[in-house]
C-alpha cells in the first residue's frame, strides 16, 4: 500500500465520497512529497523519471445548500372542532361551510338553556353549603378541643380511682398496723361483752320480766362481736378470685379510656379532627368541580369562535340532537403542510429549518416555510417507514391554495452563500473534523490545513486556510 501511494499519491481514495483518513506513515510522506519524488526519480533501479500529472481545481466563491427532499399535503392551520359542552339540541346555527368568522363571533346556540342555568344554581347552593360546613368545623375547633381536654381529665381521675381501689384491696394494704390493732382490741372487747351479756341472760328464766332486757343486751353484744370479727378479717384478708378479676378489669378499662381520651385530645388540640377536616374539604372540592362543570356546560351552550378563521364543515342542523363537535373552524391564513421524508434523512430535518415548497398545482412557484414539528417516531404505512413532520408556510403566500393540495418539499439543512468552495476530492482528513488540502505552488503540491464548514457530496465550504483563486489538487492522472 505504501509503494502504491508513492507511485500514485493522490489517486488513493478519490472514488470515495467521503475523505480518506491518512495514516501516520502516509502523513509523513505527504509532508515531504519531494522525498517520494526523489526516490522515484533517482532510484538506481529506475531507468527513467516519471512526472505525475495533477488533477486540479480552483478555489472559487459560490453558494452551498444542504437539503433533504420529500412530499407534503396542505392542511388547515390551527383547526379546531367545536360543539356544546353536553348533549343537547341545536336551537340556532348562524354559519355555513366557507363562511369567514371573527374571534368571539357566535356560531350556534343550544336549546333548553334554562335547565343548564338551573344546574348552575343548584351547584352554587351545594358549594355554599359545603363551604359553610367547613367553616363551622373550623369555628367549633376550640369547643371540641376543650371538651376533649375535659374528657382527658375525667379519664385520668377515673384511672387514679381505679388504681387506688385496686391497691386498697390487696393483701397487706387494706389497713395500717394501728387500725389492725384497734380492730383486734375491738374484737376482744366485743367478745368479752358478748360473754358477759350471755352470762347475765342465763341468770333469768324465760318467764322472768328481766329476761327480755337481758336477752336484748346479749343479742346486741353478739352483733358487735361479729362486726368486729368481720372488720378484722377484712383488714387482714385479700380479695377473692372473682373480686380480683373485677379489680383488674376495672383498672384495664380505666387505662383504655385514658388512652382513648389522649388520642382524641391530641387530634383536636391543634385544630379540627383530621378525618372530619379532610372530609369537609373534599366536599368543598367536589362541589367546586361540579359547579365548574355546570358553568362550562352553560357557557358552551353558546358556541363562540375562539379565533378568526373559516368554517370548514357543518355536520348538524337546527333541531338535531348532538353529542359531539359538529362545527370545524380553521385558520387558512397560516396553512400547514404535513410532510414526509425518507427515514435516511432523519439527520437532515429539525425544528426551525427552512423549507422550500412546490405545489403540483403551481409548479412554477416556490413557497417557503419553517419546520415546526418533527414526530419522535417513524410513521409506517404499507410497510414503508418515513419521517413525519409539519411545516408552517409563510403568511402572505397562500392565496389560491386549497386544503389537500400535494407538494414536493426541500428541507434546507444548511445554507452558505458567497463562500469559498473546493471539490470534496481535494480534502484530506487528518483526524476527526480536521482537514487539509494540497495547494499547488510553483507547480509543486504543498499540504495546508484548512477549516471546513458545510459539505455535500460534491463541494465543501472552506472557512479559513485558503484564498479564492488558489489551485488545489484533486488527484493525479495515471500516465502509463
Amino acid at each position: 500500500m505504501l509503494a502504491e501511494w508513492i507511485r500514485h499519491p493522490f489517486r488513493v481514495g478519490l472514488l470515495s465520497r467521503r475523505p480518506v483518513r491518512i495514516g501516520v506513515a502516509s502523513a509523513l510522506l505527504i509532508a515531504i512529497p519531494g522525498v517520494a519524488y526523489y526516490l522515484l526519480a533517482y532510484s538506481p533501479n529506475q531507468t527513467a523519471t516519471v512526472e505525475p500529472e495533477f488533477q486540479t481545481s480552483v478555489a472559487r466563491q459560490g453558494d452551498l445548500i444542504l437539503y433533504a427532499s420529500g412530499s407534503g399535503t396542505l392542511m388547515a392551520g390551527n383547526q379546531v372542532e367545536l360543539g356544546f359542552g353536553t348533549n343537547g339540541t341545536i336551537a340556532e346555527i348562524y354559519v355555513q361551510a366557507g363562511d369567514t368568522v371573527e374571534a368571539g363571533q357566535i356560531l350556534a346556540e343550544q336549546a333548553d338553556r334554562e335547565q343548564l342555568e338551573a344546574a348552575v344554581a343548584a351547584d352554587e347552593l351545594a358549594l355554599l353549603e359545603a363551604q359553610q360546613a367547613l367553616e363551622e368545623l373550623n369555628a367549633s375547633a376550640d369547643l371540641v378541643a376543650a371538651q376533649a381536654q375535659l374528657g382527658l381529665a375525667d379519664a385520668q381521675a377515673a384511672l387514679e380511682a381505679a388504681q387506688a381501689s385496686w391497691q386498697s384491696q390487696q393483701a397487706g394494704y387494706r389497713a395500717s398496723g394501728t387500725t389492725i390493732r384497734a380492730a383486734e382490741a375491738e374484737l376482744a372487747l366485743a367478745k368479752e361483752s358478748m360473754e358477759t351479756a350471755e352470762a347475765e341472760a342465763a341468770n333469768f328464766s324465760s318467764d322472768d320480766p328481766q329476761f327480755a332486757q337481758a336477752y336484748k343486751d346479749y343479742a346486741a353484744a353478739v352483733q358487735r362481736y361479729w362486726k368486729a370479727l368481720a372488720n378484722l378479717n377484712w383488714y387482714t384478708g385479700h380479695p377473692t378470685e372473682v373480686q380480683q378479676a373485677k379489680l383488674e378489669a376495672e383498672l384495664a378499662l380505666a387505662k383504655a379510656e385514658l388512652e382513648k381520651a389522649e388520642r382524641a385530645y391530641s387530634q383536636v388540640q391543634s385544630g379540627p379532627d383530621p378525618d372530619q377536616l379532610t372530609s369537609a374539604e373534599l366536599q368543598v372540592a367536589n362541589a367546586e368541580a361540579e359547579l365548574a362543570l355546570s358553568r362550562r356546560n352553560l357557557e358552551r351552550s353558546v358556541i363562540v369562535a375562539p379565533n378568526a378563521g373559516t368554517i370548514m364543515e357543518v355536520s348538524g342542523g337546527i333541531g338535531d340532537t348532538v353529542s359531539s363537535p359538529f362545527l370545524t373552524l380553521a385558520d387558512l391564513s397560516r396553512p400547514e403542510l404535513e410532510v414526509f421524508l425518507d427515514e435516511t434523512d432523519a439527520d437532515k430535518i429539525s425544528i426551525g429549518d427552512e423549507v422550500e415548497v412546490v405545489f403540483d398545482a403551481f409548479p412554477d412557484m416556490i413557497y417557503r416555510g419553517l419546520v415546526v414539528q418533527v414526530d419522535p417516531k417513524l410513521n409506517t404505512q404499507l410497510g414503508v417507514a418515513t419521517i413525519k413532520g409539519r411545516v408552517l408556510l409563510d403568511s402572505g403566500e397562500v392565496d389560491g391554495l386549497l386544503v389537500g393540495m400535494n407538494a414536493a418539499i426541500d428541507v434546507i439543512g444548511g445554507r452558505a452563500e458567497g463562500v469559498l468552495l473546493v471539490p470534496v476530492e481535494a480534502l484530506r482528513e487528518l483526524g476527526p473534523g480536521e482537514y487539509a488540502v494540497f495547494v499547488v505552488i510553483d507547480g509543486e503540491p504543498q499540504l495546508r490545513s484548512v477549516e471546513v464548514g458545510l459539505m455535500d457530496l460534491t463541494f465543501a465550504e472552506i472557512r479559513s486556510g485558503l484564498s479564492g483563486g488558489e489551485i488545489v489538487t484533486t488527484g493525479v492522472v495515471e500516465t502509463g
